[in-house]
Formats: C-alpha cells, structure tokens, sequence
C-alpha cells in the first residue's frame, strides 16, 4: 500500500499537537460541580503532556461559557499568558440553577492548540438565603419548610442518655416513713462483667440509684432527709447505706405535710449535678431555674425549686465530669420501698437538660406496699426512634430535561429517592455555627425520576451536631436544638420547560417514629432494631396509614437561643439574626477506604475483638448469615487494649475505654432472623483499631468484617518515602491522623468525648495539611467558621465552630495563620479577601490585650511540652501577636491596602523591640522569663521569682526563628547557637527526668517550628537527628511503641510501662505533632513555595539530604495545582543522585547543595550551570524530567 507525503506530514503533525491536552478542569475548585453561588465563578485547568516534554509551557488561553441555549455569556478572547489556575469569570450576570458549560482554548509554546470542555451548575441563589435577605432568596425554597416532629417525636433510648433532668413525686403513706425513686436501673454495662471496669456482673434489679425521702425523723425534732444510694456500681456499694444525705428544710416538708405529695427534680451531667424539691417557701435566688417551664407538668403556680445539695453531687463512681466513662445513664426508673413501707410514685418523667425541657419519656405512676422484703417496680421511659419521614408526588408524562434535588437538615439526614438512596456522602449537612451558616446540598436526580408515574421522597435524620452530645462539656449536650428537622424541594425541569416542585410542608408529608434507628449519636453510638424494618417506606405506593402528619418544627421552643457565657465568661452567642442557608461549601465526608481486620481474638469467653491493624475513623460493616430473629449484638470500639501489665490486671487484653471518656461509643443491633443480615451504622462515627463483638456464639469470619473509613479527605496529594522505615511509619501515622480529624471540621480527636475544632492544633497543623491532600476549601470552610465564631471584640474563638474552650493567643492565631498558609499553597485570593477584616479585627484586639507590657491572651502556651513549667507563656502568646501582625501586614500588601500594610508595619516594628527587650538577654542572648505561666482568664498570674531568670527551652528559641523576631544577623546567629545547644544537650524535663540528647521537648507549639528553625539557621543535621530519635520524647518513640496514628502525647503508650496513669486525657488520633510534615516537604524534599507567586506555578526546588547520613534516600511527590512535581535524592559514598519531576506550565527555582569543589552534572554527563552562592548551585527548570549527580 502506498502513502502519500501528505498524509505522512498530516499524521506527524497531528502526532506533534497531542503532546499537549489539558485535564482536571475545575470551577470553583471541584470538577462538575453543582450549586456553585457565587456571581465570578473561577476556572482552573491543568496542562499535560504525556511524554514529560521539557519547558511545555502555555502561552495563551481563551474560555468560552455558554448557557442551556448556547448563547454566550462570556468570551475573553484569547488572552496571552501562562495562568491556567484562579481566573475568574468576568461575563454577563450569571442566573441561578442554570447549567453552564464552558470550553478553554488553550495555545503552548509550539504553537499547538488544544481544547476542552467541562460544566458548572449555579445553586438556588447566587448570595444565599438570609433570614433577613431578600425575597428573591425566599421565594427560591419555594416555602419549603422545615419539617419534623412534634414534642410527643423526641427519641429517648434510656441506656444511652447521660445528660438530663428527672422529674418525680413521691408520697409517703401515713404508715410508712420512707419510699424512694429509683434511676440508672439494669445499666446493660453493669449485667456483664466484660462490660464495666469494675467488672461488676449484677443479676437483674439490683444496680441502680436510688433517692429515698425519709421522713423518719421528724417526731424527733429532725429534719426529713434525702439519701442517695447507689447499688451495683462497684464492689463497694451498698444498697442500705447512703452514699450522700441532705437535709431538707421544715419550711418545706414537715409534720404537717410529711405525708403530702413531694415534688422532686434530678438534674445531671455525666454522673454530676443537683438535687431540687419543691415546695411554696422555697428561696428563688437558690434555684438555677426560676423560669423552669416543667412546672406547668404538675406544680402548684406557687412553687419553686429549691437545691439540696450546697455543694455540687457527684455519683458517678468513674470520677466527676466528663473525663470519665459516664455513669449513671437514664435506664430504667421506679419505685423502691423497703420492707412494711407503703409509698407512691406519681409524674416521673425525663427532659433534656437544656431548654427547651419537653418530656421525652415517662413511665407510670406506681403504688405499692413492701411487707417482707424490699419491692423495686421498674419501667423503662425509652420511647420513639429516629425520625423517618415520606411524600409522595406524580411526574408528568413527559420528557424531563433535569431534575435536581435542593436539602438541608438540622442534624444530619440520609435521603432515599424511589427507594435508593441519595448521593454517597455521609453526615450532610455537615457541622457549621448554624446560627450563623447552614449549608444545603445538591443533587443531580434526573436518572431517578418517573415519568408519567407516581415516585416517593424518603428521609431518615439523625441528631448529628444539631442534637446530642458535643464537646467535652456534658451541658452543651442540644446545643443547637432539641429535635431534627428536614427542609427540601425537588424542582423538574421538563423539555417544554414546565416545572413541577415538591417541596417540604406539613400538608404533604408523613413522619413515622417506630422504625429501626432506636438511637443514633456520634458519641454514643447507633442502636438498630432489625425486626423493625419497614420494606418500600421510601417508594411510591406504600402504604403510610399508620404514619402521622409531619409538622414545622420552628426554631422558637425547639431550640437554644441568646447569648449564652462560657469558658472565663466568653459570649457565645446562638442567636439567629445573621443566619445564612448557604450552598454546600467543599466537600463533605464520605467512604474513602474499607479496612479487613488482620486478626480476632476470644478475649474473653464471647468477646471477640477484632484488629484492623489500623486506628481509622468511621464505623464497620459486618455480614452474618442464618441468623435468628431477637439476638442482640454488641458493638464497642476503642484504639487500644489494656497491655499484660501489673496495673491492669484483669483487664488484659480487653478494649480501654477510658481515653474515650463519656463517649459510650457502642453500637447494637438486634437481628430479624434471615438467611443475611448487614450490621452497617448510619447515623454514628467511632474512632478505633479495635472492634469489639458479643453477642454471637462464633465470630464472625475476616472476611465478613470491614472497617469503612470515613473522611472528608478523599484523596492524598502527596507521598513521602525515606530509607528510614520508622520514618516512613510515621508518615503514614500523619495521613491517617489527617484523614481521621478531617471529617466536616478539622477536629482535635475523633474519638473521644470531645471532636472540636480546636484552633490551637489547626494553627500548627494548618501548613502540613496543606502539603497532604487538597484540603483549599475544607480549610476555607473552617475559617468561614471562624468568622462566624468572632467576638464583637475582635477576639477569635479557641473553638470553632461551637467555641466554648480555652486557649489563648495561640489558639486564635489560627484564624491569621491557616488563611495566609491556604492561599500560599493554592492562590486562593478570593477567599483571603473575604477574611481580611476578621485577620485585621482580630491584631486589633490581641493589640489591646497587653498588662503593664506583657501580652495576655491566655492561658496556655506550649501544650504538652515536656518542659512546659520553663517556658514564659507570655513570651509565646507575644511572639504570634507579631507573626499575626507580620501576616496580616503582608497580607495587606497583597490586596492592595498599602496602609494597612504600612501601618501594621510600623506597630510590628516597634513591637518586635518590645519582645527583644523583655525576652532577650542582650548580653548572652538566652531567652529571659516574665514569670508569666498558664493564666486563665483576664488578669496575668506572674511569679515574680522567675523574673529575668532564663527561659532557654527549644521552644523559646524555635518559635521566634520560625517567625524572624530575633536581631538580624548576630541576634539570630546567637539563638540559632542556643536552640542548637537545647537540641544536642540532655534536659531534664518537668519531672525531673533527664532526656537524652536530640529528644524533642516541645510540645504542640513548638514542634511544629522546631525543624525549620533548625533548618533556617544551618542545623539540618540537628533536625535530622531529631526526626530519627527513637527515644522518648521523640517523633518515632509511638512509631516504636505501635502507634498507627499521631498521638495526643509523646507517650501515651510504652510497651513496659503501659499508660502511665495517663488513662483518660490520651487521645492515640491526634495530628499536632505531625506538624513536622511541612518540614518533611519543604526541607528533606526540598518542595518549596515561591515567595512572589502562590498555587505552584512558580515554586521552588531546595532538597536537603541528611548530613548525618543515617538517611540514606527521600522521594515523594505533590499533586501541585498545576500538576504533580517529584523530588527525591540518594546518597551514597561521594555521591548524591537527584531526580526531579517539573509539571508543564510551571519552572522551579532548583537550588542544590553543594561542596566548594563539587561536580554536579546531568545524566549525560554535561555539567549543569549555574550560580553558586552560599553552599547552594542555583539554576532554573522548565517542565519536564531530570536527574542530576553531585560528586
């Protein structure tokens, strides 16, 4: 066959124009995405070649954006430039819930052309819905509602409830003296010895607490009594001894009405509280609840409550407050009567602790007389499941164009369309201060809608965040409200145009609350009832007769609202005027991974405990087979197990519980008989390596369990792999600590009772997250929340969302520093404009919070240092007021407000004096103490004999080299000398105990400086060395003691010395000390940020091979906003061999290190030019492969 020159030139040609396509287009940063709000969307591509074809560069773009018609919305013409990341749309005004697509043009620098296409979908409004926004905003949901149900809906599983308030009446016959309410009846904890730490196995009835009124003593001259028993919790218990007594005043109960009706309430909080009886005399100014809206349920208009105990109550036999597994629970209630009394209890009935007090179970009123021995008549208040709710509607017979699903809840919701569920992501809406945002999802249905035939919505909710426990502390538990509402429409476009729109409301739905989901909390865990399936609830045609009507569930009575104070009086305000329904913002959790279990073991007769080989964040899914109906599994999760250890003994090998605090963190599921059954939790997350099952006769096999992990990081962009193993372990410890704290908000740990966006570890940990995953939008979720969580002063919360915690200068800092830290690493300008004034309220106010020259922005410094006694925390909160003032200067500078900058410029230059002045022997050049420790709240606590004294921690020196406040030159010479020294020296921490040399004594705070101030002042060595040390403190001491995780302490686990006495502040998911992982990248990988140019296209190729030697190799890569770029090096004797990857579109500034005599060449042996300066060879690369050889 002959061909032409023609043809052969036209496929050459063409061959040539390939070499450059474009991928990964993006509007607003997400691929194909849906609800986009704003009017300027932003486009972003990236340019590929798929031979690595050196210095592929672009030199032109044009993009095109059309709408449904194919009508032009905007052209920009061909634009001469490189970018191909953050431009921003600049065409006629966009419309909501339009569907765009746009095409990019793009020209390289041999003159190819290549195109592509992709899609944008605008949300229901392009500025948000606002409570006080316009009607537009309004009109767009339609008046869907936010529909639920009613006070008589709320689910109350007894067992799981720690937080509430019990209300009783008791009446003592004029035979009898005594009778008593009885609560925290047949825990199921305290009927199994495998269940409980005090390995209690109580037959049925004799666990409880137990109130007895006692009016016994009143014919002699006593005051009648309250006793509380408390029966069954330990060993030493005893059910006719008192555990606490109070005495009641005659003004209340008396001769003449000891025999009367007694009107009693119980308020508890993780086994802490107070006890209240009402009477017509009692003080007002003792009671908490003036106002308390249950007096309508039985008391006269005249009483009031009056406190018993002076001091507050504690009953729970694992310690006070939630930093102990909780006990008691609500379990069951009843009467008690002790034998020949005669007694009755009348109007006992349960709350939630918080307002707005709507009963949420009862249990009948009881009368009875003991004749021969004690009678105890129980019930359980348990009632309702978790809201499910249905509407049907018909589809026109017609063609639909689209049809797309618009949904919001309070708490969290799993949608079901015809029966499949909607969408794979878990928890939507996810965690906001939904006072001020509330974000709602959207949803592509058209595949799933009927035409010309009836369809059915369904949705189940859960308490999520709205409901429920949150935080550590025990009373936020309802922060938000105390029942779950759903607010939806569904809007089909049909092709002639015509739309039909279903929305939520009272008239067309039904609720039904006796399904399956008996309970489902984040900290406690998911009850589920197999037996009470419901088949095809969610489809059209079912038949929903015995459900209700659903209702509106409005904020007013249902939830939290005011201001309220917390931590050292802070405001915290729940008010609703500035509340925003916004779309979606970044992506919410999801199934990222499944795990097998490596191993099961009979730890016990009948407890199974399975191994995942893996501490992760999500729940199981576990496949049984022939099973039978009513048999009730057990599911509990925990990261460790009790070591062979003296101080454990007869707990060995049991699952610890007690690092997860008041989180009951346990799951059951009873079985409805079938030949297959799936236990797979929906409305609850656990943080665990081990799962623990009873409740089967075998154990289930490997294969039939799988740990889901669940994240909001869906994919890594980065790896990290050295020669050191340990190092690469630790690595690996980092991105599952990332993947586990990143589900909705960047939390502390996910597993105990805690899961807050602490700001104090998002601060430190903000930069390496950025190197780890593509978190630009996660994290702009995040501060977002911090906005909506600053104080009319300024002030940024310790917390955010939710706030109410405690940390300081630091803690807040991270609304300067995670902004400033995601715009450099993926030129985010929008959104760092859009945080601008809360950065510069924020220096405003910490400039006001300055005593007689100290800052005072408390309380805590170094957190979880070794040696944190040393340091002066006020030299610390001082030292990120002039790095917040330095960025915020900065960042200033980079929007354009040149007096900004100018002026906090100034007040950074006349502050950084300060600090050297106060902190900074001028002679020696040590770190000089104010006297200044953890100071709590307003009004500096200064121990006037350490004033002057030296400081000389690692911490003292790192955190002001990271951050440049030493003197030029000489100044910071000298602190690079002394930081050196606290490195290579033993230190004897705040213990007493000497560590050896190269350990890393700082703590959250400083660890996160320590490397890279080590690195800056020409100690690469010594931050090798740390990374290495194996001996605790250091990064690899957990690596060496089995950690899979980063851990909240150095050492919370030793194999010989177990936990240390360190059972509950010891979370093993804790990513602050993975810090180090910035270092990781910008230093031993030498992947570094371009000063002048964010998002990568200009970046920065410094690596650092270990002086020392011990590491032998690094490699990795980052996925780059404009593509992957690789680095490694390998050292062998006189040689080190560097391999580069540099993506199309971008150059790197290479700087390599080498001797004064040092041959460095390519591959093929040609010399590689460049300029030498300061022990570096600096050149620059276009895009492209390289490896280089220094000798």
């Amino acid at each position: 066959m002959r061909i032409s020159m023609t043809v052969l030139w036209l496929l050459a040609t063409t061959g040539l124009m390939a070499q450059t396509s474009l991928a990964d287009l993006r509007t607003e940063f997400l691929s194909e995405p849906l609800g986009v709000e704003t009017e300027a969307p932003r486009f972003g591509w990236r340019l590929t070649t798929p031979d690595d074809r050196r210095n592929a560069v672009q030199q032109a773009y044009q993009i095109r954006v059309t709408d449904p018609s194919g009508d032009s919305r905007w052209d920009s013409g061909k634009i001469a430039g490189t970018k191909s990341q953050n431009i921003i749309y600049q065409g006629l005004p966009l419309s909501p819930r339009t569907r765009y697509r746009w095409t990019v043009t793009s020209w390289d620098e041999l003159g190819n052309t290549t195109s592509a296409s992709a899609h944008f979908e605008t949300a229901l409004t392009l500025n948000g819905y606002s409570q006080r926004g316009s009607a537009d905003g309004k009109n767009a949901w339609n008046d869907a509602q936010w529909i639920g149900g009613g006070d008589d809906d709320i689910p109350l599983y007894s067992d799981y409830l720690s937080v509430f308030r019990l209300y009783f009446s008791l009446r003592i016959d004029e035979s009898s003296t005594r009778a008593a309410f009885v609560f925290g009846a047949n825990d199921p904890r305290l009927l199994d010895a495998n269940k409980n730490l005090y390995q209690q196995e109580n037959p049925q009835d004799s666990s409880y607490f137990a109130l007895e009124l006692d009016v016994s003593g009143i014919d002699q001259g006593e005051p009648a009594s309250m006793h509380v028993y408390r029966a069954g919790y330990t060993p030493d218990d005893r059910a006719d001894t008192p555990l606490l007594t109070y005495e009641i005043p005659t003004d209340i109960i008396n001769a003449d009405n000891r025999h009367a009706e007694h009107r009693f309430q119980l308020a508890l909080v993780y086994g802490q509280g107070d006890l209240f009886i009402y009477g017509p005399n009692a003080d007002d100014a003792n009671s908490p609840l003036p106002e308390d809206p249950n007096l309508k349920h039985y008391a006269a208009p005249d009483q009031r409550p009056h406190q018993l105990n002076a001091e507050r109550m504690t009953i729970n036999p694992y310690g006070p407050g939630g930093d102990f597994i909780s006990a008691p629970m609500v379990g069951e209630m009843g009467l008690l009567l002790r034998p020949g009394q005669r007694g009755e209890l009348k109007e006992a009935f349960v709350t939630n602790y918080r307002r707005n007090f709507p009963v949420i179970g009862r249990i009948p009123d009881q009368s009875a007389r003991a004749t021969g021995e004690t009678v105890l008549h129980l019930a359980d208040p348990s009632q309702n499941a978790a809201p499910m709710l249905r509407t049907e509607f018909e589809a026109a017979d017609k063609s639909i164009a689209r049809a797309r699903l618009y949904v919001s809840a309070r708490g969290i919701y799993e949608l079901y369309l015809n029966g499949e569920r909607v969408g794979e992501d878990y928890f939507n809406p996810g965690l906001t201060q939904y006072n001020k945002t509330h974000f709602y999802q959207t949803y592509d249905v058209t595949d799933r809608i009927r035409a010309g035939a009836p369809n059915a919505l369904g949705a189940w909710l859960g308490e999520g965040w709205w409901s429920g426990a949150i935080t550590f502390t025990g009373s936020n538990w309802n922060y938000f409200g105390d029942r779950q509402s759903l607010l939806a429409q569904l809007i089909i476009t049909y092709a002639d145009g015509t739309e039909k729109v279903v929305t939520t409301n009272e008239a067309d739905w039904k609720i039904y609350t006796d399904g399956p989901v008996r309970y489902g909390s984040f900290f406690q865990g998911e009850v589920y009832d197999a037996r009470k399936e419901i088949g095809g609830w969610a489809e059209p045609n079912y038949d929903d007769s015995a459900w209700k009507p659903a209702v509106e569930v409005p904020l007013e009575g249902t939830a939290e609202t005011g201001v309220r104070y917390g931590f050292a009086g802070r405001r915290l305000s729940l008010e609703y005027t500035d509340w925003n329904l916004r779309s979606q913002l970044g992506e919410n959790a999801t199934i990222v991974e499944s795990l097998v279990p490596q191993r099961v073991e009979e730890v016990r007769p009948g407890v199974f405990v399975y191994d995942l080989g893996q501490n992760m964040v999500g729940v199981p899914r576990i496949t049984l087979e022939d099973t039978r109906a009513g048999d009730t599994i057990t599911l509990r999760y925990a990261e460790v197990r009790y070591p062979e250890l003296p101080d454990y003994a007869g707990l060995e090998q049991m699952i610890m519980l007690e690092n997860i605090r008041a989180a009951l963190t346990q799951d059951i599921y009873v079985t409805k008989g079938a030949a297959r059954e799936v236990i797979q939790p929906r409305f609850t997350f656990h943080g665990f390596r081990y799962l623990e099952i009873t409740g089967v006769a075998e154990p289930p096999p490997l294969d039939a369990v799988e740990g889901l992990v669940i994240s909001s990081v869906r994919e890594l962009a980065s790896s990290y792999e050295t020669s050191n193993t340990l190092v690469n372990r630790f690595w690996e410890n980092i991105i599952w600590s990332l993947r586990g704290n990143f589900l909705s908000i960047p939390t502390d740990t996910p597993a105990r009772n805690e899961r807050m966006g602490w700001n104090g570890d998002i601060n430190v940990f903000g930069r390496a997250a950025t190197w780890l995953a593509d978190v630009n939008l996660f994290l702009n979720r995040h501060a977002l929340a911090i906005r909506d969580m600053q104080g009319d002063n300024g002030r940024f919360s310790d917390v955010a969302p939710v706030g109410n915690g405690f940390g300081g200068t630091i803690w807040g800092s991270a609304g300067i520093v995670v902004p400033w830290e995601n715009y450099r690493q993926f030129g985010d300008l929008v959104a760092l404009r859009d945080h601008y004034p809360a950065m510069r309220s924020y220096v405003e106010f910490l400039g006001d919070r300055f005593e007689n020259g100290l800052m005072a922005e408390g309380p805590l410094g170094d957190w979880l240092s070794p040696e944190n006694n040393k340091n002066d925390n006020s030299m610390l909160w001082h030292a990120y007021y002039l790095h917040d003032l330095y960025l915020v200067a900065t960042t200033a500078e980079v929007l354009g407000e040149r007096e900004d900058a100018r002026h906090y410029r100034e007040i950074l230059r006349e502050s950084k004096a300060q600090f050297r002045d106060l902190y900074v022997d001028p002679t020696t050049g040590q770190t000089l103490s104010q006297g200044v420790g953890f100071s709590f709240g307003r009004g500096l606590t200064v121990d006037s004999t350490k004033v002057g004294t030296p400081v000389n921690t690692q911490a003292s020196y790192a955190i002001p080299l990271a951050f440049n406040l030493f003197a030029e030159g000489e100044g910071t010479r000298r602190a690079g000398q002394l930081l050196a020294k606290a490195v290579e020296r033993e230190n004897v921490d705040d213990g007493g105990v000497t560590r050896p040399p190269y350990a890393l004594m700082t703590g959250f705070i400083g660890t996160a400086a320590i490397a890279e101030a080590l690195s800056k002042t020409g100690r690469d060595d010594l931050a090798y060395r740390m990374l290495q040390q194996e001996a605790y403190p250091g990064w690899l001491y957990p690596v060496k003691n089995g950690a899979t995780t980063i851990w909240e302490r150095l050492n919370s686990y030793t194999h010989d010395r177990g936990f240390d006495g360190n059972n509950s502040m010891n979370s093993f998911n804790h990513y602050s000390f993975g810090a180090v992982a910035s270092w990781m990248y910008e230093r031993s990988l030498g992947i570094q940020r371009d000063p002048d140019v964010p998002g990568f296209q200009r970046f920065i190729l410094a690596p650092t091979p270990d002086p020392t030697g011990q590491m032998t190799f690094a490699r990795g890569h980052y996925d780059s906003p404009y593509g992957r770029i690789e680095s490694s090096w390998e050292q062998t004797e006189g040689q080190v061999v560097y391999r580069f990857r540099v993506p199309p579109n971008t150059q790197a500034a290479v700087a390599l290190p080498v001797l004064a005599r040092a041959q460095v060449q390519w591959a093929d042996g040609r010399a590689v030019a460049g300029e030498r300066r300061e022990g570096r060879l600096h050149f620059r690369l276009g895009s492209g492969e390289y490896t280089i050889q220094v000798q």
